[in-house]
């Protein structure tokens, strides 16, 4: 295994990679690259590493992407901003690391994913002011963390394959949604996700929504369309203009000691036929309608130890009588009487 250095040893980054085996190192030294970069078939474990974001800049022409990571996995890039492409880098293996990198100005998707790529990390990538998606991961199990996915011209980040991860991540300002989800079986903890026209969305089932600061989004704070046995829990969900927490149907999921604050519309609404919830435990103030509004389709849905005040009602139950359960919720205002003790 050899290091290879851009410019001492090589001109381009591409003739480097060219002439590169499995194992080696691309050193990158600073500068501005007008070029695009694929790596093939027999560079498996290979890095290409750059000084940083703000000294090695990889420069497209509006056409394709800048990295492309094809036949080879295990693959390493790091320290270098990608501007200019129409992707920033896409991916279609597997095991990549993408860490230290700025995704900004490409006319599309700052990075992809594809169906069959799994397990590669975007760790500290910032993707910002693309003109679609920050981040589109298509493929299973694949991991973004800590990474800043702001001003994007469609969605911050898009998790469409299962069993994906967003974890302590910053997503904001997102032209539509912080997050969508339409993979099953995804891990979504400790983002902080605000300013987007809806902090989080899915039309997939099975996910834990764990530890979230959800806030000032333009319409809702987390909605989740048929979303099956997800269990959303200690989420912050607070200032959004709409909807704090949106159920639009689904069954099974679980609502547990959220934070639901000060949302413009109702803290918790279940709608459209969601049925055999469980959501207790939550702390539910100051939103613009009810606290907590169980739909006229809902049913089977039980609402527990919920504290709720200063709510227009606290509980507003649309439902047929004895359709949906109430229990102990501390509460002053209620439509019908009865959900509050």
């Amino acid at each position: 295994m050899a290091v290879i250095r851009v410019p001492a040893d090589y001109r381009t980054i591409q003739e480097a990679v060219n002439a590169a085996r499995p194992g080696d190192t691309v050193r990158v030294a600073g500068g501005v690259y007008a070029e695009a970069v694929t790596i093939r078939e027999g560079r498996d474990r290979l890095a290409i590493i750059g000084p940083g974001a703000g000294d090695a800049i990889l420069q497209g022409n509006g056409i394709g992407p800048g990295f492309l990571i094809g036949g080879s996995g295990t693959v390493t890039i790091a320290g270098f901003t990608v501007t200019g492409f129409e992707f920033g880098i896409e991916v279609s293996s597997n095991d990549n690391v993408i860490r230290d990198v700025v995704l900004t100005g490409n006319a599309r998707q700052g990075a992809g994913v594809a169906e069959t790529s799994f397990r590669s990390l975007f760790y500290r990538v910032t993707a910002s002011q693309n003109g679609g998606d920050g981040i589109e991961i298509n493929g299973g199990g694949n991991y973004v963390i800590r990474s800043e996915l702001r001003e994007n011209g469609d969605d911050g980040l898009d998790l469409n394959g299962p069993t994906n991860v967003a974890l302590h991540n910053l997503i904001s300002g997102n032209r539509d949604r912080g997050i969508e989800v339409q993979g099953d079986t995804a891990l979504i903890a400790g983002n902080r996700v605000v300013g987007n026209r809806i902090g989080i969305a899915s039309t997939a089932g099975q996910h834990l929504i764990y530890d979230n600061f959800v806030s000032r989004n333009q319409t809702v704070g987390i909605l989740l369309q048929d979303s099956d046995n997800s269990l959303i829990l200690a989420n912050e969900v607070t200032c959004n203009q709409e909807e704090g927490l949106f159920f639009n149907g689904g069954t099974g999921f679980r609502v547990i000691r959220n934070k639901v604050e000060s949302n413009g519309h109702d803290g918790i609404e279940l709608s459209a036929g969601a049925s055999e919830a469980v959501v207790d435990d939550n702390e539910v103030k100051e939103n613009g309608l009810a606290g907590i509004r169980p739909g006229s389709a809902t049913a089977r849905n039980v609402v527990r130890r919920n504290k709720l005040k200063r709510n227009s009602p606290d509980i507003e139950d649309l439902a047929p009588a004895g359709a949906n359960v109430f229990d102990e919720n501390d509460c002053k205002t209620s439509r019908p009487t009865g959900p509050c003790c």
